[in-house]
C-alpha cells in the first residue's frame, strides 16, 4: 500500500506547547466540560486560578504550573517520551494500513502527523497534528499508550475527509458523536484490535450512555453504528462511503436528538452520573426508522 504516513513525534518547545491547549480549554465556549476536566486532574490549579478573570494573571499562573509540573516530573516525562517513538515506529505502518483497510481510505500523497505530548487529561487535535496525553502514564493510572491515541485521531481525520469527498454535511453535535461512536466501532474491528491490544473498547465516556431506539429493541449508539457496519461492508460488501451515505440518511431525521443530548454533557459532563434526572434524560433512547429493505 503507498503513501502510509509516518507519524512524528514532536519534542521541543514543549511547555510553551502546553500554555497553548490549556489556555483554550479553560476558556473554550464550544467544549465547557474540558475546564472541568482539567480542574479535576489538576484540583490545585483550580485552587491557584480561583475565580480570576484578568487574562493576563491567568497566562502567568498557568505557565509557571506547567514549568513546574514538568520539573517535577522531567525523568518520567522523557521516559514516556523515548518508548512512545519506539512504539510508534514498531506498529504504526501496520496499525494504519489497517485502519485504512477498515476505511477503504487512501492516502493521497506522503504525509506526516505530528503527535505532541500533552499532561492535559484528554488528547485534542487540530490540522494534521494531535496532543497525546501522557498524565496517566505519569501518574501510573491508565495504559492509554500514543499508537492507541495516534489511531482513534487519525480516525477521525480520515471521518472528515470522507464527509468532504462525498459532500455530506453534519450539524457539529451529530459530527462530534457520530466520529467518537464510529472510533469505537473501528478499533474494536480486528486486525486493528490486535495491534493496539484492545479488547471491547467503549469510546469517550460522552457516548457509553447514548441509546438508540428501533422498534421495540434499544441498542447503544455504538452498537447501532456498529451493526450497520457489519452489514454494509461486511455481508454486503459495499464500500465504507456507502455505509457513511447511508446511516446519514437514517440519523437524519434524529440530528436535532443529538444535539439535546450534548446540551446536557456540556452541562454536567463526567459529573452526569451525579445527577439522577438528567442522567435520565441523557440514556432516553433516541427513536429512528430503519429504512425498507
Amino acid at each position: 500500500m503507498k503513501n502510509i504516513p509516518k507519524i512524528k513525534i514532536i519534542k521541543k518547545n514543549l511547555t510553551s506547547k502546553e500554555l497553548e491547549v490549556f489556555l483554550n480549554f479553560l476558556n473554550n465556549p464550544r467544549y465547557p466540560q474540558n475546564r472541568n476536566k482539567i480542574f479535576q486532574a489538576f484540583p490545585d490549579l483550580k485552587l491557584k486560578l480561583g475565580l480570576l478573570s484578568n487574562n493576563e494573571k491567568e497566562k502567568k499562573i498557568v505557565h509557571k504550573f506547567i514549568c513546574d509540573f514538568y520539573a517535577k516530573n522531567k525523568e518520567k516525562i522523557n521516559q514516556i517520551i523515548k518508548e512512545s517513538e519506539h512504539l510508534i515506529k514498531k506498529k504504526s505502518k501496520i496499525a494504519l494500513e489497517a485502519l485504512s483497510s477498515l476505511m477503504d481510505y487512501k492516502w493521497p500523497k506522503s504525509m506526516i502527523y505530528y503527535a505532541i505530548p500533552t499532561i492535559l487529561p484528554f488528547s485534542p487535535f487540530k490540522g494534521n497534528s494531535f496532543n497525546f496525553s501522557i498524565l496517566g502514564q505519569i501518574r501510573a493510572k491508565n495504559d492509554k499508550n500514543p499508537l492507541f491515541i495516534s489511531i482513534h485521531e487519525i480516525s477521525h481525520f480520515i471521518f472528515f475527509d470522507i464527509l468532504e469527498k462525498i459532500a455530506i454535511k453534519i450539524p457539529e453535535d451529530t459530527k462530534n458523536y457520530f466520529k467518537e461512536a464510529l472510533t469505537a466501532v473501528l478499533l474494536n474491528q480486528k486486525p486493528l484490535s490486535d495491534i493496539l491490544e484492545l479488547k471491547n473498547y467503549r469510546g469517550n465516556q460522552e457516548i457509553h450512555d447514548l441509546q438508540i431506539k428501533i422498534g421495540k429493541d434499544i441498542v447503544s449508539l455504538t452498537k447501532f453504528i456498529e451493526d450497520y457496519y457489519h452489514t454494509i461492508k461486511i455481508k454486503k460488501g459495499k464500500d465504507f462511503s456507502t455505509f457513511l451515505k447511508g446511516i446519514m440518511i437514517i440519523l437524519e431525521p434524529i440530528f436535532d436528538e443529538f444535539s439535546k443530548k450534548r446540551k446536557i454533557w456540556n452541562k454536567y459532563g463526567n459529573q452526569l452520573s451525579k445527577n439522577y434526572e438528567f442522567l435520565r434524560q441523557y440514556r432516553y433512547p433516541i427513536e429512528i426508522e430503519m429504512p425498507k429493505e
